[in-house]
């Protein structure tokens, strides 16, 4: 029978292979591969073992970084917010000089008090506490996987309470907006990605890689990979988004399978910063002074189920939440438009 310190042992010597043969192996091969030395070590005394793996007796930077590869190779999330957990990881390793299993909560808090203030020689302005709590969120995501990882007994983040944030009103497109948006549209594919993205209310992510043989014209259903949950789900196009997106495809002269494409040779895919863009040239052309950018759409998607009475589980499902925390943060609450309606009726 296994010992904590034992199973501990084993453990670790399986991440170290995993992290070490992650250079040669793609995901599906390592994934194979850690099943065959489970397997095996099955059959393995391991009160034999007295000693750690070489990785235990490496550099504080190197043990550090061995860590971030295991995370970067094993935690199975969305690129970008893989990218913001190590981002926060990395910062904070920049301030704390000390093995990542032996950060407590009092380096947290040190840490996250730097991070309020860090900007203020440059610009004499804190991070506001929203910017503070996502740092606080990656930072304990990152170790609450390091605890079931086993790495270390608890997540020293738990202990460190979020700051209180002043809520804001979501921000959302209005109609007149919309129009002025649809306006400032000189091309057939400005058009189509602006109803594509208002029609969906995917992230801009999940537009990116999508095909034209991706799309369902009859029913307007398109299946894509959630940037954030690693979860399939289908996102729809209404008729208004088909008919712009099919003008937009017929006009193309094209070979390239991807949804959009550069409005120029050599044509290629159109990826995030070419979406943005994108749509900040829209608005600069119709001169408006409000902000502008993909997922404002994807809020005021949102916002209009909300208003036409859709319930917040369709709400999370449709705009593919994987918490149901999230989409009642943004959309439990009554809108000004609600709330005057409420009094119209009452006062009537």
């Amino acid at each position: 029978m296994y010992t904590s310190e034992s199973l501990n042992i084993r453990s670790s010597i399986i991440n170290t292979i995993l992290t070490k043969m992650s250079v040669y192996l793609e995901r599906t091969t390592l994934d194979i591969l850690q099943q065959v030395i489970e397997e095996q070590f099955i059959h393995v005394n391991m009160e034999q073992i007295t000693t750690l793996p070489a990785m235990a007796e490496d550099s504080v930077e190197k043990r550090n970084r061995d860590i971030l590869d295991l995370f970067e190779w094993k935690k199975q999330v969305g690129k970008e917010t893989k990218e913001q957990y190590l981002g926060a990881v990395r910062r904070l390793l920049a301030v704390v000089s000390k093995p990542l299993t032996e950060i407590d909560e009092i380096d947290i808090d040190c840490y996250l008090r730097y991070y309020e203030t860090r900007n203020v020689p440059q610009t004499g302005r804190r991070n506001q506490a929203s910017t503070c709590n996502n740092e606080r969120r990656y930072l304990s995501a990152f170790f609450s996987w390091m605890r079931k990882m086993k790495l270390i007994a608890c997540n020293p983040v738990e202990a460190v309470e979020p700051k209180k944030e002043a809520r804001k009103p979501i921000d959302y497109f209005q109609p007149s907006q919309l129009e002025d948006l649809r306006k400032g549209c000189n091309s057939l594919r400005d058009r189509a990605l602006l109803e594509v993205l208002r029609s969906t209310g995917a992230r801009v992510g999940e537009i990116v890689p999508i095909n034209i043989s991706d799309v369902n014209w009859d029913t307007g259903d398109i299946m894509i990979l959630g940037e954030k949950s690693g979860n399939y789900r289908i996102i729809f196009l209404d008729e208004i988004a088909r008919y712009h997106l099919g003008n937009y495809i017929q006009s193309r002269k094209d070979g390239n399978p991807a949804l959009f494409v550069w409005d120029k040779a050599p044509y290629k895919r159109l990826h995030k910063t070419g979406i943005r863009a994108a749509l900040k040239t829209i608005a600069r052309r119709m001169g408006m002074q409000c902000r502008v950018y993909p997922h404002k759409l994807r809020k005021t998607l949102g916002m209009n189920l909300k208003n036409s009475g859709v319930d917040l589980g369709c709400i999370q499902e449709i705009l593919g939440h994987g918490n149901p925390g999230v989409t009642a943060r943004y959309y439990a609450e009554s809108t000004p438009d609600t709330l005057r309606s409420v009094r119209k009726r009452v006062a009537a």
